[in-house]
């Protein structure tokens, strides 16, 4: 059940290019047997909306799947998403007709609470390359930083990066409509090289990449226990790449998940602002451990993170940084 969870929490990152967060809804327990019988229950976090998902392997009865959204909504104050394996083409039409959100994870998606219409993946690609998704950029990044030779492959790539296989071939389909990669087909592999001299493709991508943070916490009563082994991120980062001095407040980078689980230790506490703040959480877009350069954010995704800082000694650490950088 738990690789239905992250197959379904990437499938809804990837294609609604927003963060998503999955965890068991405990009040499932008080439900009817029918439907605790039937259904895995998720509470998801899309955006800053909730939404109980409904995992069943079965395809759903329409007029049993609207009964049962109903029958929730005496529990559950929001929108109400079916999710299954597959569905066939009327069972679709049906549920679309009765305003039924549902989710076939790495096929289709109808979520009208968040204004998404039917989405399928078809055969033909659409051309996305005003921005990278953050599974683009960091395989992307990787293959700035070891050179990938033609024998890449997305599977291979995938456990590496944390992603999924199919995460990983969509990865590399938008790496290829950017023209940053060159892809070819050994039997039923995808492999894939750089398109040209990293240096040129690091300049030539910057219009498409994006900062890594998606949003920063600062935290007291973090116990040292709980802060070693956190990369440095931010200005603790930069510190150990130039001659900018340490911040006042460390900085480290965490996924959504672990800052969460941070979060959840007993005596820690958020505030509002850095003043009284004990550590700074970058909370990134992608796991910056599998870019990392020891217990530091890898120098790539830092650049990202503070390219737009108006500090003239912040601009001149990173262009000494930079200058450390081996293509």
């Amino acid at each position: 059940m738990q690789h239905n969870i992250k197959s379904l929490e990437t499938y809804l990152r990837e294609t609604l290019h927003a963060p998503v967060q999955l965890e068991r809804w405990r009040q499932a327990a008080t439900l009817p047997a029918y439907l605790t019988g039937q259904y895995d229950f998720f509470d998801g976090t899309v955006g800053d909306i909730h939404i109980l998902f409904l995992h069943s392997a079965e395809e759903p009865v329409p007029n049993a799947a609207k009964k049962h959204e109903r029958t929730l909504q005496q529990n559950w104050n929001g929108p109400v998403a079916f999710v299954f394996e597959r569905i066939t083409p009327r069972t679709r039409q049906r549920m679309v007709s009765e305003g039924l959100s549902f989710v076939v994870p790495d096929s289709q998606i109808y979520l009208p609470a968040l204004g998404v219409n039917l989405r399928e993946r078809y055969r033909t690609r659409v051309q996305t390359t005003d921005r990278l998704r953050p599974s683009a950029q960091v395989l992307f990044l990787h293959a700035l930083a070891n050179r990938s030779p033609a024998s890449s492959t997305p599977s291979r790539l995938a456990r590496r990066l944390g992603y999924t296989p199919m995460a990983m071939g969509q990865a590399l389909n938008q790496l290829e409509d950017a023209k940053l990669v060159n892809v070819h087909k050994e039997g039923r592999e995808r492999r894939f090289e750089l398109a040209g001299e990293p240096a040129d493709l690091w300049h030539q991508a910057q219009p498409l990449l994006a900062s890594p943070i998606s949003r920063r916490r600062y935290l007291s009563g973090v116990t040292p226990s709980a802060h070693k082994g956190l990369a440095a991120a931010g200005l603790s980062a930069l510190a150990t790449y130039s001659a900018l001095a340490e911040p006042a407040v460390p900085v480290v980078a965490l996924d959504r998940v672990k800052a969460k689980s941070l979060l959840e230790v007993r005596g820690v506490q958020e505030l509002p602002t850095a003043d009284e703040a004990e550590l700074a959480v970058e909370v990134w877009s992608y796991e910056p451990g599998v870019l990392s350069e020891g217990a530091t954010v890898d120098r790539l995704s830092l650049y990202l993170s503070l390219r737009d800082d108006t500090d003239e000694r912040v601009q001149s650490a990173l262009d000494e940084m930079m200058r450390g950088v081996t293509w």
